[in-house]
């Protein structure tokens, strides 16, 4: 990897730690940082939630999905055939 690589990378490591150090600084109990004030809406919850799995589902599945299929428009209706 090329030095400009290194330098975004850890300057984007930096910043992430940087910014959580800086967003807990008050918060003097692990009760209270664990479970972010109790200040936390149910809806902005559930959709953290859904979307973090749907980020996982997408992550993993996507490849895999390539991996055991091939495309073959001639073999299906959907255009997939198994392995």
């Amino acid at each position: 990897m090329h030095w400009l690589d290194w330098l975004i990378l850890f300057g984007t490591l930096g910043f992430i730690v940087g910014y959580g150090v800086w967003k807990t600084r008050k918060d003097a109990t692990s009760e209270n940082y664990l479970r972010g004030g109790s200040d936390n809406r149910w809806w902005a919850v559930g959709l953290s939630v859904m979307a973090t799995q749907a980020s996982a589902i997408t992550f993993l599945s996507t490849p895999g999905k390539g991996s055991w299929m091939a495309w073959d428009s001639s073999s299906s209706i959907s255009g997939y055939r198994w392995r």
